[in-house]
């Protein structure tokens, strides 16, 4: 059965990054038949915060068909998001705020 679009705010986007992976999925449900591609931007938007380089791959291929453009915009997001959290483990290093004398016997 085919639904007539309907548009649909932009607050739906605040969805999947306030409420990560479940405000996606509960958008993309909400949007499906209204503004498919919203929908499946929610869904997007919460892989690729979520899962930073592999969740923007993963968003390419769900929206390459629908929307080219904005499928390279999370694929790049994805690669950035990706690097970022290298970058920052490398500055952070846990390992530095581990207690050095903590030891485990077994």
């Amino acid at each position: 059965m085919s639904y007539p679009e309907k548009p649909r705010s932009n607050w739906w986007y605040l969805a999947p990054i306030l409420a990560g992976v479940i405000g996606g999925l509960i958008a993309y449900f909400v949007l499906r038949n209204d503004d498919p591609v919203k929908g499946k931007t929610c869904v997007c938007i919460s892989i690729t915060v979520g899962f930073g380089f592999i969740g923007g791959v993963i968003s390419y291929f769900i929206l390459r068909k629908d929307n080219h453009s904005r499928a390279k915009l999370f694929l790049y997001t994805g690669i950035i998001l990706g690097i970022l959290g290298i970058v920052l483990g490398f500055i952070i290093e846990p390992t530095d705020i581990l207690d050095p004398g903590f030891n485990v016997n077994i």
